[in-house]
This record gives structure tokens, sequence and C-alpha cells, in this order.
């Protein structure tokens, strides 16, 4: 099976069990793996995938290390 890296930052890691990162299964949009890993979508600001920016509709790859930066909240 094809496995790909997901890495959230900060406060997003609490819906990963405070992990630095989890492996998933290639194939999938970052938002079906995000949902599938609990994390509400709508809450991630920012996706970098390999270090490029990507829309949550990009398909993760084999290997690939994707990175969820979250809203930042204020005001």
């Amino acid at each position: 099976m094809r496995k790909a890296i997901v890495r959230p930052v900060g406060t997003l890691k609490s819906y990963i069990g405070g992990q630095t990162e989890v492996a998933v299964d290639a194939g999938h949009t970052v938002r079906e793996t995000m949902t599938t890993l609990g994390i509400p979508p709508e809450i991630v600001a920012l996706v970098l995938v390999n270090d490029v920016q990507q829309a949550k509709d990009y398909v993760v790859q084999d290997e690939d290390v994707v990175k969820l930066i979250a809203v930042i909240g204020g005001g």
C-alpha cells in the first residue's frame, strides 16, 4: 500500500493524539485525509505538500509529506 506522512502543526496535533506525524494511505485528497483523521478541513488554513502550497483537493501521492497549518484566531 502506498503511504504518505501527514504533519499537523500546532493545535492540529491534538486531533492525532498529540503526535507530530501520522502515516496515511496515498490516493485520497488532502480534504478526505483530514476528514479520516478527524481534522475539520475548515480549520486548516494552509496545506504544504513537500514544502509546496497545495489545495485541499490535491490527491496525496506515495511518499508525500503533507503539512497542515491551522487558521490563526485572534481579535
